[in-house]
């Protein structure tokens, strides 16, 4: 899997997009242990939101952030 930050998304806070598997998710609703409300992002820029809902959670190696589960 492949992991790499690719910028923010803004609205009236900042969220991080990071780009896992060749797409783009914009994470948002972090709760301590996953990202609840997080979306693709499509589009010039990334400013094309999905419909779709996915909980992304950080996975640790060593205290190295090393991939990304999505459900």
């Amino acid at each position: 899997m492949t992991v790499k930050t690719i910028g923010r998304w803004w609205s009236n806070k900042e969220i991080e997009l990071v780009e896992i598997d060749g797409k783009v998710y914009a994470l948002d609703g972090w709760n301590g242990e996953s990202y609840l409300n997080c979306w693709k992002c499509t589009g010039e820029g990334y400013t094309d939101a999905s419909e779709e809902q996915y909980t992304i959670t950080p996975i640790y190696e060593d205290d190295e952030l090393v991939a990304y589960e999505v459900d």
